[in-house]
């Protein structure tokens, strides 16, 4: 990959905390009166599909998804993989990467979360280490998760506010982002509750911030995603109402 901009900031290796006085609430955390539960109930008239539940948690965690929900990246490192699905409940994201023998290689997964949209508009993604992202349509949701979440507790849903450095719900290691024992497989389960309540549908693009010159993101969905220029590539737009395989998923 060439052409990438880049700030003075270098690689990934001791990133700076995020900005102080920034608030993450935990999603397990006791809910206000007033907050909507983390799962919608049955009679809740949510139309998000009963989709599948992999049972991640660490230990060969791409083996829990059929291979229905399996999707091959671009510019990969090796043999890399990525597969998402979903229920009623949560959004589930595991990729298997070298980068992630890194321990601050963050795995980011941009969200627009819609009952209907309306046309796509690019816009920039959150800088890290330096680096901002294009994304071809305007997040509402960034689902950032990286091994070693550190001491600014990293592992997040990020909002768009103030370029990306405001917090919704934190993500906690072993709850809602769970690392493979060789450190190549990464995976997370996300509350819908966190990304919009109950959307019925998402734009999604899907890339880790590899921090390399020439090799800035890495294990691109879709394979037409293209962080380093503008307007940001190919992206899928999905219907959550429907089966979750990856060929009902329309390319943009």
């Amino acid at each position: 990959m060439t052409g990438c901009a880049r700030a003075n900031g270098e690689l990934l290796d001791e990133p700076a905390p995020d900005a102080a006085g920034v608030d993450a609430r935990p999603i397990d955390a006791a809910p206000d009166a007033a907050e909507p539960p983390d799962a919608p109930s049955p009679d809740a008239g949510c139309a998000i599909s009963a989709g599948l539940s992999p049972v991640i948690d660490g230990v060969a965690d791409l083996e829990d998804y059929p291979s229905a929900q399996r999707l091959t990246p671009g510019a990969m490192l090796g043999a890399d993989a990525i597969a998402i699905a979903w229920d009623a409940s949560k959004l589930y994201i595991t990729a298997t990467s070298v980068a992630f023998e890194s321990d601050y290689k963050p795995l980011h997964v941009y969200i627009e979360s819609a009952t209907a949209f309306t046309a796509a508009a690019p816009a920039p993604g959150k800088e890290y280490s330096g680096l901002v992202p294009m994304l071809p349509f305007a997040p509402t949701h960034l689902i950032a998760a990286r091994r070693t979440n550190g001491v600014d507790m990293y592992n997040s849903v990020y909002l768009p506010a103030s370029t990306w450095t405001t917090r919704g719900d934190s993500l906690a290691p072993g709850t809602h982002v769970f690392s493979s024992t060789d450190h190549r497989t990464l995976s997370v389960a996300v509350p819908w509750t966190a990304l919009g309540g109950c959307p019925t549908a998402v734009r999604l693009a899907v890339h880790v911030v590899h921090g390399v010159s020439a090799n800035e993101w890495k294990v691109l969905v879709p394979s037409t995603h293209t962080p380093w220029q503008a307007p940001g590539g190919g992206y899928y737009e999905v219907d959550l109402t429907a089966a979750p395989a990856v060929t009902g998923w329309t390319l943009r």
